[in-house]
């Protein structure tokens, strides 16, 4: 049996059986979550390449598939991500139960994250592209609500993604001629213009980043943040991957210049453009966009220190946009135009989401004591050390989402109380639902926890290994 079978391929096969599936219960929902979980398990406890025994029966976990004459590898290096990426499909699956995202939700995201692992093993690794286009295509059912047409946010976000590929491609095509000729300047000039605009559209850079604030207003909460959260990791990681592989790549101060810079006008105007937003989706797209931004900071940050604080960004982020994402589908049920302005009484109905919902805006604006406080501070000060002016457009994006996080508060505490007389609606609120209290309590006391203790996840730091050219 080989990696790639159990982390790619199985996962695949089973999400399309799923959409087989046509009883309206929540069958799809727990295998879905039970095969997550599975993974997971396997992919913490199990060595890759390492001959396995148990009692008589010995095993292995083969690092490399071949499959349509592409070769597929995740070794042993890569184990610790594939714990991270499985156990956020669990948290998202679970989080499902709810929000309520739709029948196909279990199925499809089984799928997508599986050709989001395909993106990181395929060899040639240029085909990544192709793989993450085809995640994001699969995706579409649903993002287009039952019962509706397509709208210009699905349109537009299919467009931008394909856009990508053939640039990415192309670029494949240049660098063969630029590692054998690595003096021949305009060939290295052409390559990285092609990389830079297949990466802007891939990670939604500006000014390729209109399709996020449509999409939101078309689609389901959860559903939206499941794409705006593993579509631009798995594309940070594969930029990564191009930086390590390539040495004419990963020794151009000005190739981290460009991400530096890149990565500050995303935190710029996601934090700002969210501070502006009256509506739930759009404001969760903008504030992806500065989360995304972060990423690419500490990318651009260039050395070892800052590939340490993109995996030290990563992990608290990807807490915090699920927990957004849950919290703004539930009140979303509420409230269905999603506008600020109405949604008092359900923020007033729900004040345990409220409330993880502000500290999710203000921890990834960087307030101290919260998750990604830690990796901010690493941020701000690489970016100061190299410019001022970066450093303020970071800052002020930060202070942005900080006031979006505010906009929101106001809204919960300004709406007026509910009426006091007993009723369905009032009893089945937040203080009524264990499972609100569970995510409340787990959600709140892990986001704390790790601004408190952030060497409480060291181990995560051994992702690192994985780009070991980088690190030197």
């Amino acid at each position: 049996m080989s990696s790639a079978f159990l982390w790619v391929v199985l996962p695949i096969a089973v999400g399309a059986a799923l959409l087989l599936y046509r009883r309206k219960d929540d069958t799809p929902l727990y295998l879905s979550l039970g095969l997550s979980a599975v993974l997971t398990w396997i992919a913490w406890q199990f060595p890759i390449d390492v001959v396995l025994q148990l009692g008589s029966v010995s095993f292995e976990i083969a690092p490399t598939l071949v499959l349509l004459g592409r070769n597929f590898t995740l070794g042993e290096t890569q184990r610790l991500l594939l714990t991270f990426i499985y156990a956020a499909q669990t948290f998202w699956l679970l989080g499902a139960f709810l929000t309520r995202p739709g029948r196909l939700f279990a199925g499809l995201s089984l799928i997508a994250v599986g050709l989001f692992m395909a993106a990181l093993a395929v060899q040639p690794f240029l085909y990544a592209a192709l793989l993450l286009a085809a995640a994001v295509l699969v995706w579409v059912p649903v993002l287009v609500p039952q019962g509706s047409q397509p709208g210009r946010g699905v349109q537009r976000a299919i467009v931008f993604n394909l856009f990508a590929v053939p640039f990415i491609l192309f670029t494949g095509w240049l660098l063969t001629g630029v590692e054998a000729t690595p003096g021949n300047f305009s060939l290295v000039l052409r390559a990285g213009l092609l990389l830079a605009l297949g990466f802007s559209f891939l990670l939604a850079v500006f000014p390729f980043h209109t399709w996020m604030p449509m999409l939101a207003q078309e689609s389901h909460p959860y559903v939206i943040g499941f794409l705006m959260f593993f579509l631009p990791a798995v594309s940070s990681l594969f930029l990564l991957s191009l930086i390590e592989r390539y040495v004419w790549l990963r020794e151009n101060p000005a190739v981290f210049q460009l991400l530096l810079a890149a990565g500050s006008l995303g935190v710029l105007l996601g934090g700002l453009w969210a501070s502006q937003q009256r509506h739930l989706g759009r404001m969760l797209a903008f504030t992806s966009t500065l989360a995304t931004g972060g990423l690419l900071q500490a990318i651009g940050l260039g050395d070892a220190a800052g590939l340490h604080t993109f995996f030290a960004l990563l992990l608290p982020q990807a807490w915090v946009l699920w927990a957004l994402a849950a919290c703004f589908a539930v009140l979303a049920r509420h409230t269905p135009s999603q506008q600020l302005d109405e949604l008092g009484p359900a923020l007033r109905q729900h004040p345990l989401l409220a409330f993880t919902s502000v500290a999710g805006l203000f921890g990834l604006a960087g307030l101290p004591l919260l998750g990604p406080f830690a990796a901010h501070l690493s941020i701000w000060s690489g970016v100061g050390q190299q410019s001022v002016a970066l450093l303020v457009l970071s800052l002020l994006g930060s202070l942005g989402l900080l006031a979006a996080g505010l906009r929101l508060l106001h809204a919960w505490l300004g709406a007026p109380a509910p009426a006091t007389q007993p009723g369905a609606a009032q009893a089945r609120g937040d203080f009524a639902n264990p499972y609100i209290w569970a995510f409340f309590i787990i959600w709140g006391v892990t986001l704390l926890g790790y601004g408190l203790l952030p060497s409480f996840l060291a181990p995560v730091g051994r992702l690192v290994l994985m780009f070991p050219q980088l690190l030197q």
